[in-house]
């Protein structure tokens, strides 16, 4: 067999992501994003100090230190939700992310399919990054696609997968936290 006729390079893989694995990964994004973040908790902590010895000082809780104390409590609810108990419910809600899936990489495109639906997509990500559960592959905006490393069935097929990303996307930016 002629080498330009050597058929084209696929990765294949096949995987359910369970309750535990989304949530650490989604927990994993959302620190590595830095859109919940120890810093944040220590400002908070910082903040409340300071009111609190604001009230100390004058002997009273005025309008801005009440303004300050809600906002942080506000902010600080949020930020556990968005941890703890968001990517749980969404998990829950979209019984989909549960689902059997498989996925079908190649140079031009990629396709993920599954008992309900079928769909290819462009490669139209912006940036990678490799830890050492998961891949994401992000798409423009805040879009991404989390793939389990334990997926690959070998140490060749994540090494061509990796291959296929870059030559797909010449100029990827690329994040390796493993």
């Amino acid at each position: 067999m002629d080498k330009d006729k050597a058929p084209e390079r696929q990765v294949r893989i096949q995987f359910g992501l369970k309750k535990e694995e989304y949530v650490r990964g989604v927990r994993y994004y959302l620190r590595k994003s830095h859109l919940v973040s120890w810093v944040q908790l220590v400002l908070g902590l910082a903040v409340l100090a300071a009111v609190a010895a604001l009230t100390w000082m004058m002997g009273r809780l005025n309008f801005l230190n009440t303004l300050l104390l809600v906002l942080m409590v506000l902010v600080g609810g949020y930020g556990a939700y968005l941890y703890f108990l968001r990517p749980g419910r969404y998990y829950a809600k979209h019984p989909e992310l549960g689902r059997e899936a498989a996925y079908v990489f190649s140079k031009e495109d990629f396709a993920r399919q599954d008992d309900k639906a079928a769909a290819i997509y462009d490669w139209n990500v912006k940036k990678l990054w490799r830890t050492k559960e998961f891949y994401f592959l992000f798409t423009g905006g805040e879009g991404y696609t989390m793939l389990p490393r334990r997926a690959f069935a070998s140490e060749q097929d994540w090494e061509r997968f990796q291959e296929i990303v870059y030559d797909a996307v010449p100029g990827l930016e690329i994040r390796d936290f493993s």
